[in-house]
């Protein structure tokens, strides 16, 4: 009885310090999570006010060739020769097709024959006034006669001359628009011909952005207060640096927008061809658009909405670094920025990269912050 009472004790003892160990291990694994540092969410923050009336406004648009021209011969016939590929490159003055000439031939050579018998008929005209023996009304009808005929050879010889087909500038054959051996009209196109020395990108302003600019600027005035970059949708990593080429005064009677094309250089290690999308960057927007004062913008992105759909921003002390939401008043959306009417003053920090992930007084630190 005594060894059983024995064994029970000796077993209490041990679950009693398998309960405290356990205990401890508890206690100090909580202790260590309680010591544990907060970790800082990184952000990317904008002070209000640093980049006072600046914003981002981008439009899409499609890349065009700086030249571009469907060629057409001048005169009816059948196409005998093709003597490009799509794809080719051209240099100005070379000929990229014919038809057939051999009409045009006898043209030129029966016009011909006609011009030599009206000059010799006009030099023994000639001759006979000096002594006498025509009038000098006779004289001036046979120098008519040869001019007529001169003239006649001079538009058969231009008509042979069109039988070829020459490029006019120095580009690439982008496609060709009939089939070998066809009979073509004059002035019915067969080539296309693109010159991608350079593009353009031309886009569509709305009437709101179009009526914030200055009517009385010039291109290069324009290029240089809008300080333009042109992005390619299938080259994303890269800008290219643009210039104002033209901008439409009159508005698409369909589309209410202006028209507005911007140059850029060919790019480097890039194939862009003309048919590709892409967009036009103006960070300046607000400030070089606009003749008012601008007011206080923000990225969009910036801008999130609570469950009732109000919305607001998040407010970083920069003092404990500490995230706070803060309701605001938005305006119009310019681009990608929004106009801030109420709710934030020049001076606050703003969260304006991974906002959605933030909650009232978490600890947070700026992105670019090491």
């Amino acid at each position: 009885m005594i060894a059983k009472n024995s064994k029970a004790a000796r077993a209490r003892v041990a679950i009693l310090l398998t309960l405290t160990s356990l205990t401890a291990l508890v206690a100090c694994e909580k202790k260590a999570v309680e010591e544990r540092p907060e970790v800082a969410r990184p952000v990317k923050l904008l002070t209000v006010g640093e980049d006072a009336g600046k914003g981002t406004l981008e439009l899409p648009g499609s890349v065009f060739a700086a030249q571009s021209a469907e060629l057409s011969f001048e005169v009816d016939g059948r196409m005998t020769e093709r003597l490009v590929e799509e794809g080719q490159l051209v240099a100005k003055g070379d000929v990229v097709a014919r038809v057939d000439p051999r009409d045009y031939v006898a043209q030129r050579d029966s016009a011909r024959a006609r011009r030599d018998t009206a000059e010799a008929d006009y030099d023994r005209y000639a001759k006979a006034f000096e002594n006498n023996a025509v009038t000098e009304q006779q004289v001036s009808q046979a120098k008519g006669q040869f001019d007529i005929t001169q003239a006649d050879l001079d538009v058969a010889e231009k008509a042979l001359a069109d039988t070829n087909l020459v490029a006019p500038f120095g580009g690439r054959i982008a496609r060709r628009l009939v089939d070998d051996f066809a009979n073509v009209r004059q002035k019915e196109p067969v080539i296309l011909l693109q010159d991608e020395s350079s593009f353009e990108l031309r886009i569509n302003v709305a009437e709101r952005d179009w009526a914030r600019g200055s009517g009385d600027s010039t291109r290069e005035e324009m290029t240089e207060n809008l300080q333009p970059r042109v992005e390619i949708a299938s080259i994303k990593d890269r800008t290219f640096k643009a210039w104002v080429k033209e901008a439409s005064s009159a508005a698409d009677p369909v589309t209410r927008t202006y028209q507005v094309t911007l140059g850029f250089e060919k790019p480097t290690g890039a194939n862009v061809s003309p048919g590709m999308t892409g967009k036009v960057i103006i960070d300046t927007y607000t400030q070089n658009l606009s003749n008012a004062a601008a007011g206080i913008t923000v990225p969009a992105n910036a801008v999130v909405a609570d469950e009732s759909g109000s919305p607001y921003v998040w407010i970083v002390d920069k003092t404990s670094m500490r995230a706070r939401p803060r309701p605001v008043d938005v305006g119009e959306l310019h681009g990608a920025s929004i106009a801030i009417r109420s709710g934030l003053e020049r001076g606050d920090v703003v969260a304006i990269g991974g906002v959605n992930s933030l909650t009232d007084g978490m600890l947070v630190r700026e992105m670019n912050a090491l």
